[in-house]
């Protein structure tokens, strides 16, 4: 009887495993691009207080400035938040849920800028059932652009990950994931991997030349 425990134990442990291979192995965020992209690149992209579809009220603070980082990682320039909110407060915009009371053109114009980056937060929880305990985090960007308000580039991403207890250790981390675990490092791998499919910008650098041989070396 003991023996048929482990053996179906040790396969349910397997099928878990197979199911988190196979997540950690699914191909990168759904986005879409305008075709042209090359020729529209925006030298400066805003970074806009970001929407909340969550009830966890902090959620877009974790995620702006992570975005607001990336984005100039990624060669574009890109105003100081406080500047930005700045501006947005001069023209009675508050909240994030403000902003689309402005056109793309409007807001643009504003802050003088060549695009707009929109940002919903889609999930942010936490759940945990005795042994387990999972973290979700998810987004949706899209980039405007600030003459035409047409929508140049867009994707969504979501990451999630699972603690399951078999002993008092392991329970007992589980435990402390859940109660402990920070949402910022979930927050910056969703960006990443939505805004690996986004095109560099004018300042990004030059990936250096393999073989290459600096002077005097």
């Amino acid at each position: 009887m003991e023996r048929k425990i482990k053996i179906k134990m040790n396969a349910w442990l397997s099928l878990l495993g197979g199911v988190a291979l196979s997540l950690a192995c699914a191909g990168g965020a759904p986005h879409s691009a305008v075709p042209d992209y090359k020729d529209r690149t925006p030298r400066s992209i805003a970074v806009l207080p970001v929407m909340n579809e969550t009830v966890n009220l902090k959620a877009p603070e974790v995620f702006r400035p992570i975005l607001h980082n990336q984005i100039s990682m990624k060669g574009y320039e890109t105003p100081a938040l406080a500047f930005i909110d700045g501006r947005l407060r001069e023209n009675g915009i508050r909240e994030a849920g403000q902003v689309n009371s402005m056109t793309p053109q409007e807001v643009g114009k504003l802050l003088g800028v060549d695009a707009l980056l929109y940002a919903s937060v889609t999930e942010f929880t936490t759940t945990y059932l005795l042994a387990y305990a999972s973290m979700t985090v998810g987004a949706r960007f899209e980039l405007k652009d600030a003459k035409t308000g047409e929508k140049l580039w867009d994707s969504e991403h979501q990451v999630k990950e699972r603690k399951m207890g078999l002993d008092q250790k392991s329970v007992g981390d589980t435990l402390q994931f859940a109660v402990g675990q920070s949402y910022a490092p979930y927050c910056q791998k969703v960006v990443e991997e939505s805004f690996k499919t986004l095109p560099n910008g004018p300042r990004a650098a030059a990936p250096a030349q393999a073989g290459c041989l600096m002077p005097g070396l």
